[in-house]
């Protein structure tokens, strides 16, 4: 059964004209903006003559240490994965020149050529970044996933017929130029008479159509599994190509098109170019493993599109920007001085990383309970920091190219109990949790015992989707070996741990309603201060259990865990 969104709606098309209004001077706060990112991240102001980053920091007489990288500019954690044809630096500048052009292409076209302009500013910023041969692969396996699951599309054998072109192209490789023609040529007369044949079956659907369909929702766990197996038995590891590995990085957002798809919320004749529009856009490029499922599907994408007006979409994606700009920057510096205050002034030893904490416990070394509960709380607000200016840098992207976008967090400091941080620390992951495996449970088992199916459905979702689904495959597509797969399946415990307290709050909610909304200025305000430390904490402290070390056992990490109870066991 396919997830029930329980969501809005499409914008009416009168309210999209009305909301695609252009004022031109908007253009100017984006390109003053990116102009920042290029200063701080690329050689540009070497190049233009004018004081880097370095400069100004040495003229005000500061260090910079945790700040600059090495080459002067501002170190970062943006940056373009799986790719060595450029520098850094280069990337990012190329990476925010195409933000601006695609942003200028998507404010003025008109309704109907917005979606192509944005897949026509991915397609060579993406050929640029990676090259052709991972373009025209990962455009490929795309296009398979239209065939199967949009026969009735207009030009759907035409489609086929560059499907075959381009794995053609890629069969031929360095041949020389007739044997390169003859491949695209014979490739696409083969795919689009083999397509034409199989169409009429593949409108009528049925049980090995829906088989094939959710393989190939579905490559990338398959492909998971079928390389770590072989890795095992074989001992050779294979690297997928790129733009295999690009299109397996949006594993999630292929899964909620594919249960919009079911819910009968994608057009059965959907054109390519809308299709593509969901998941090929500049703003995948930067960071892919962080927070793939930025976007979600195709229904969830559609109400957002141009929901208010698209200037006032583009101002708030710059104000993102800049507070991302922040995290990025301060980030390092922030938790480090942290660090060194809690030693120098607190006298409480603290690890700046948990798994630092724990290679420490490992090593035999006596940590005491605040040891423990602050080096986590350290890591856990050095991870909300760098991973919420990467995600409001993407998030800040898809607003200033017309969408309305939630941001990832939602002040999670404020959460006074797991279930409320969970909905407030990964917006677009929950939902992808919730719509791809909360709600088919919700909506089918327990339908009697409410209690039970919301406990069972919230452990699925928290546990089984959040460890294999949502973990799994961005541990393990770039190192496709047997002992990561069993490295991150050996995260269990945080799972379960996590799972059980969402469920466990929910239940209690469910039966003992609040009477009093959190952080009313009462005298019980300083009962929520408390839950939020409490809840912030415990989330914390159960990471223990997701940054394995070599030489470590559940024994080992539940004696640290423990630990931060103030609970002291022998090995």
């Amino acid at each position: 059964m396919a997830g029930v969104r329980l969501r809005g709606s499409k914008p009416a098309p009168e309210a999209l004209r009305a909301h695609d209004r252009h004022r031109p001077w908007v253009i100017a706060p984006v390109l003053a903006v990116l102009l920042l990112y290029c200063w701080c991240y690329t050689h540009l102001a070497a190049w233009l003559g004018v004081p880097t980053p370095a400069e100004v920091f040495h003229a005000l007489g500061l260090s910079g240490g945790r700040i600059l990288d090495g080459d002067g500019n501002v170190d970062s954690k943006l940056y373009v994965s799986l790719t060595a044809i450029f520098s850094n630096d280069d990337e990012r500048l190329i990476v925010f020149a195409g933000l601006f052009g695609c942003f200028l292409n998507v404010y003025f076209a008109p309704l109907r050529y917005k979606n192509q302009a944005i897949v026509g500013w991915f397609v060579p910023l993406f050929a640029v970044l990676y090259g052709l041969p991972a373009t025209v692969l990962l455009i490929a396996a795309h296009v398979a996933v239209w065939l199967a699951f949009h026969p009735t599309a207009r030009g759907s054998v035409a489609g086929a017929g560059a499907f075959g072109a381009l794995v053609g192209w890629l069969a031929a490789g360095s041949a020389a130029l007739p044997g390169q023609a003859l491949a695209i040529a014979g490739g696409a007369a083969v795919a689009a008479g083999l397509y034409r044949w199989i169409r009429p079956a593949v409108i009528r659907g049925g049980r090995i159509v829906a088989v094939v369909r959710a393989c190939l929702i579905q490559t990338c766990m398959i492909m998971i599994v079928a390389a770590t197996v072989r890795q095992a038995i074989t001992g050779h590891v294979w690297v997928m190509p790129v733009g295999l590995a690009f299109f397996c990085f949006q594993w999630a957002r292929l899964m909620v098109y594919h249960a919009d798809y079911r819910d009968g919320e994608v057009p059965r004749d959907l054109p390519l170019g809308d299709y593509l529009a969901v998941f090929l856009t500049p703003v995948a490029i930067p960071n892919l493993a962080y927070a793939p499922y930025l976007g979600q599907g195709y229904a969830f994408l559609q109400e957002r599109r141009l929901a208010e007006d698209k200037s006032a979409l583009v101002l708030s994606g710059v104000k993102l920007w800049c507070l991302a700009l922040m995290y990025m920057v301060f980030a390092e510096y922030a938790t480090a001085r942290f660090v060194v205050f809690m030693r120098e002034v607190c006298g409480v030893e603290v690890y700046k990383f948990t798994s630092e904490l724990v290679q420490a416990h490992l090593a035999g070394a006596e940590l005491s309970t605040p040891t423990v509960l602050v080096s986590t709380i350290v890591d856990q607000a050095r991870i909300f920091l760098i991973y919420g200016g990467v995600t409001h840098f993407r998030v800040g992207a898809w607003r200033v190219l017309g969408y309305r976008m939630e941001t990832q967090y939602d002040r999670p400091w404020l959460a006074t109990n797991l279930a409320a941080l969970w909905s407030r620390w990964a917006f677009h992951f929950r939902e992808f949790l919730v719509r791809v495996f909360y709600y088919p449970v919700f909506f089918a088992w327990f339908k009697r015992r409410r209690t039970l199916r919301i406990f069972v459905a919230t452990m699925v979702a928290t546990v089984v989707g959040n460890l294999i689904w949502g973990h799994i495959p961005p541990r393990t597509i770039l190192d496709l070996r047997g002992s990561t797969l069993a490295a991150g399946l050996s995260t269990w415990p945080y799972f379960l741990l996590l799972g059980l307290g969402i469920s466990i709050t929910q239940v209690v909610l469910l039966r003992r309603p609040r009477t009093r909304k959190p952080w009313t200025r009462d005298r019980r305000i300083v009962l929520d201060v408390l839950c939020a430390y409490l809840t912030f904490q415990f989330f914390a402290l159960i990471h223990v259990f997701i940054r394995p070390q070599e030489g470590g056992s559940l024994w080992a990490y539940t004696r640290l865990f423990l630990r931060g109870f103030g609970i002291h066991v022998d090995g």
